[in-house]
This record gives C-alpha cells, structure tokens and sequence, in this order.
C-alpha cells in the first residue's frame, strides 16, 4: 500500500489478496484510530502474484527489510553479528571473522554476539588445535618454510607440505565438534588418542592430547546446561509496550546456551500479537543461516506450517516450531520473557531520560519546534585543503548513524569556513526539499555568531526558516572548559548558558563532539589518501603492480629516475619509451 508520494506504507502477503484488502475497508469492522489514519493516507494497492505461499512469505520479509514501511512491524537492530567461517571448501581450511554469510561451501559458526567473545573462541582453538594461521592459497604444494607456530607445536605447517590432507582434516572434524558445543564427544575422542598414544608408548604425544583435554574441559567446565534434550535450539520471547517491543533471543547447542540476542521492534497499539511474533520470525530467520532443531515460542502463530516448510527447507532438515505449556521447555520460555521485559524497562528508562533532555531543550531555547530529531554540522579543513563538512543525526537524543552524510567542499577556495558553512547546508536541505523528505527539528552548528547567520542565510534562501530551529554552540570564555559553552540563537541577542549538570546540555556537546569526530575523521583519510599515494601514479602506462614491482627492486623513487633504461626495461612489462618517461619524471608532470 503506497500513499499520494508513492512511498511504501504497509507490505503484507496473503492467500486470498482480495479478502484481505478487503477487511481494511469494511465500514462494520472497528478500527484503530492508528488504523484509520494510516488507511486514510493509502492511494494506491500495487500487487505481485507467486507460484507458492513460501515464495510470497520470502518476498514479504525481503521487501519489509528493503523498504522499511512505516506500518509493518520493523526489525530496528540491523546488525551484521560476527560468524566464525571455517574455510572447509579449501583443502587446507582456516579460519576467519565475517559479518556475511555467504554461498560458498564454507562451514559458519555463530552468531556471536561480540567480536571479543569471537577473538576469545578463536585464541582458544589455536591454543588448543594446530590449526593454520596464514591467509596463503594451499594445494598441497611447498609455498614457504614452517613458521614459529609449527616449531612450538600450534601448527601442522601444510604451508610447508609438512601435513597431509587427511592428517589435516583430522584435526578440522574436532574443530567443528568444538565450534558446535560438543564437547563431550571431543573429549572422548581425545581420551582415546591419548590412551592409545600412552599404550605404544608415545608419551610426548600423549601429553599433548592431556593438554589438550585439560583445555576443553576447562571451557566445558564454564557453560551450563540448560536443557536436558542437547539439541538446537532457540527460544523467542517477546515483550510489547505502546508503540515498540523487544524480542529475545535464546541460542542454545547441545543443552548450553551459547548466546542471547536482544532485538528492538517498532510495532503499534493495535497489531495482534500474533503478527509480532510472526513478522519477527521472517524477518529474523531471513539473514540467519545456522538454523536450530527447535524453536520455542510463547504462544502459537497462524502460519506456523508455512514458516515450518519454508525453515525446514532453508535448513536441509526438519525444523519445529513449539509452544510449551508446561515442564523445562516453558522455563526457558519464561527465561526469555524476563529478559525481554526488563530489556524493555532500560529501554523506556533511556526514553523517558532522553525526552525530559528535549524537553528541557526546548524550554531552555525558546524553540518553535519539539526536537524530535536534530541535525548537528561541522567543518574540517588545514589552510582550506580538505576541506569537509559533516552532518550527524540525533533522533530522540540518540544518534542515528545510517543518516550520518559527509561533504567533500567543492565551490570554496582557500579558508571561509562561513562559505563552506553555507555549501554543505545547501547542498543537504535542497536535497531533502527535491526529495520531499522530512526535515529535522533543529540544526545544531559548531560555531558561533557568524556561523549562525550563515546558517541562517541559507535557511532563508530555501524558505525553511520557519520550518526549521537553527542553534550554535560555541566555545566560550575558557575553551577548555565545557562549562563555559555558549549557544547563540537568531531571536536572542546575548548567548545562552546552561547550568552545570544539565541534561540538555550534554546533549548538544555530545552532538556537537560527535559532528567534529565525524568531520575529522573523513578530512585525515582524505589527508592519508594523499600521503600515502605514490607519484607514479600520474604516469601513464604505471599500473599498481608495475609500481609494487618497480619499488621492490629498486627501492626509492630516487634509484628509479637514477636508473638506466637498460637497468629498468629488464623488468617485465617495461618498454624502453616507459623507461625513458620514468627517468624525466620529476613528480609533477609526465
């Protein structure tokens, strides 16, 4: 459902479309008033017709992510977790922290909820198994000598034709019981090899394997079991309040939690919670890859069988979808529930905070407008080189770092950080004006009283000086000292000094700070990019592996311009009119 501006209002999928588009329009059906006004903005019913129920299930989870409609229920948390990727499609594998699941026949593990606790995983499993630490493409062929690692025994060195590749996925299979939490079926493994090892009198070896035991069981001995049944599972639960709900995540292998993930849902008053729970499902097991056995809901969903087909599918294996009532299956249920719960309470705890901020922002200020949501801008530049603008957005005192944008300056020569100023509002309020999107509620400089009649100028220009609250904060008296902080606005003459501890005032250091590390950041990569790039690169016929290979063997710009052309086309790929142009070069012209 599209409004007049033809943005997405609502995606849904149903078996019969002509019923349920019905049922919004029935003038015997009570609605929300939420409703009412969301159907009152529809104009427009675009339609797509699939082969199957499954097909239409995944097209509406891929459109509700794509296109984000305002009255769907929306997956907020869109976080890439950290997976473990195994790389098993190679004959001598690795492994590596990703953020992507991709097809590529490689083994994933995960996700985990912090980098931290995958570096943790990963220094533990080097420790434990020799597994290869280098990035080198292997076939079984001597590519380098065996490295440190394989002199204090943490590595095969298959780099050095040292293993085979049966020897090698050995140690591979008790990685993978490791990474898939069973443990007990690793120490098994490793009590056989070491009295096996101890037998035949391969005593070294079987101290390794003790070793080795003694690690695993230490990490055994940290999880807790939590379930009786070890298999997969995940246990959902989900707490909705107003506008918003929380859903938890339990990720629990063979009977011990290994994760929990907490998941923010913009939802509304009158969606079923029937449709929290499904939206959620879809939207979630969409981008999830290492699917459970079992998943535990608190209560049932009416397309249960469609999701069921389509996970079993998606997982290669038969997947459940279960609401306990009673017994240990409902105590991991109820687990979940608390958490999502009080998940919540910080949540609103941190709401109503951020809106006494505002608030107390706005009173303060004297603004026309609720500032919902500020922009804040600031500028970075040496002498005029560089020079940037950036823009953050802050959405009820929180930053909203998928609308951050940053500007190379393109019209202003030398240092005019007032014209520079005026380049970077313009080119971001005419944009959003040419686009028809929502404006912000403030605008916040990092400046004082010129940049603020700048800022202004510009508002006016583009008849938006009504529309829009325009602010500056500035250094004061003692620039050291945030106390002395000054904002300086278009009605008041003289600045406005907030007292020490006031929440408001936090916040607009805080957008101010974080416009000023935005800014900074993208003028010293610009900076960097500069100084780090070579003069060879205006000369043409230079490539980058010309240019690797011309500093490797010579050493310095210096000795290239001072060698012969004999010298210089002896390397592949060098022509004696390239040498030439080579040794005239003197960094500005070619």
């Amino acid at each position: 459902m599209k409004d007049s501006r033809s943005e997405i209002l609502y995606i849904g999928k149903a078996k019969i479309l002509r019923n349920r588009v019905r049922s919004y329009f029935q003038n015997s059906r009570i609605l929300h008033p939420r409703t009412k006004i969301f159907l009152s903005k529809v104009c427009d019913i675009k339609f797509l017709t699939t082969k199957t129920e499954a097909e239409a299930l995944i097209l509406e989870s891929n459109f509700i992510k794509k296109h984000q409609p305002r009255y769907n229920v929306l997956l907020k948390d869109d976080k890439h977790y950290p997976y473990l990727r195994l790389t098993t499609q190679e004959k001598f594998p690795r492994l590596e922290v990703v953020r992507r699941v991709r097809k590529d026949k490689a083994t994933y593990f995960g996700p985990y909820t912090m980098v931290k606790e995958v570096r943790e995983t990963i220094r533990l499993i080097y420790k434990i198994f020799p597994l290869r630490q280098s990035k080198d493409k292997l076939n079984g062929e001597h590519v380098r000598r065996p490295c440190l690692n394989y002199q204090m025994g943490r590595c095969l060195a298959p780099c050095a034709g040292e293993v085979s590749s049966a020897e090698y996925k050995a140690v591979v299979e008790d990685v993978k019981l490791f990474l898939k939490g069973k443990n007990a079926s690793l120490l098994k493994k490793l009590k056989v090899g070491m009295e096996s090892s101890a037998e035949e009198m391969r005593y070294e070896e079987a101290a390794v394997f003790r070793d080795k035991i003694q690690a695993v069981q230490t990490v055994l001995d940290k999880q807790k079991i939590i379930s009786t049944s070890l298999q997969d599972q995940d246990v959902i639960a989900y707490c909705s309040e107003k506008d918003q709900a929380m859903a938890q995540v339990l990720i629990i292998r063979y009977g011990k939690m290994l994760s929990e993930k907490i998941f923010k849902l913009k939802s509304h008053n009158e969606v079923e919670e029937n449709e929290i729970l499904s939206s959620f499902l879809k939207q979630y097991y969409a981008e999830e890859v290492a699917l459970p056995t079992e998943i535990l809901l608190p209560h049932s969903i009416e397309d249960s069988a469609l999701i069921i087909d389509w996970l079993s599918k998606k997982k290669g294996a038969q997947v459940r979808l279960e609401t306990p009532v009673i017994g240990k299956k409902r105590d991991l249920v109820k687990m979940a529930e608390e958490n999502a719960r009080f998940a919540m309470r910080m949540e609103r705890d941190k709401g109503d905070v951020g809106t006494r901020s505002l608030e107390e922002l706005q009173t303060a200020l004297g603004l026309n407008h609720f500032p919902e949501v500020i922009e804040g801008f600031d500028l970075s530049n040496i002498s005029g080189n560089h020079a940037v603008g950036s823009m953050v957005a802050f959405e009820n005192g929180l930053p909203e770092k998928s609308k951050y944008r940053r500007y190379k300056i393109a019209t202003v020569k030398g240092i005019d950080d007032y014209a520079m100023l005026r380049e970077v509002m313009t080119r971001r309020y005419r944009r959003l004006l040419e686009e028809d999107s929502s404006l912000p509620n403030l605008v916040l400089i990092d400046g004082g009283r010129g940049h603020l009649n700048s800022g202004c100028e510009v508002l006016d220009a583009l008849g938006l000086l009504d529309r829009i609250d325009l602010a500056c904060i500035a250094k004061g008296k003692y620039r050291n000292n945030l106390d002395t902080d000054e904002v300086y606005l278009a009605h008041k003459k003289e600045p406005v000094l907030f007292k020490e501890n006031s929440p408001s005032r936090f916040l607009m250091q805080r957008i101010r700070d974080e416009a000023h590390r935005f800014a900074i950041s993208y003028h010293r990569r610009l900076r960097s990019k500069e100084t780090l790039s070579s003069p060879l690169e205006n000369i043409s016929g230079i490539g980058k592996k010309r240019r690797l290979q011309l500093l490797k063997e010579f050493g310095s710009l210096e000795n290239i311009r001072n060698a012969s052309v004999k010298e210089l086309t002896a390397l592949p790929g060098i022509t004696s009119s390239l040498a030439k142009r080579l040794r005239k070069y003197d960094g500005e012209s070619n």
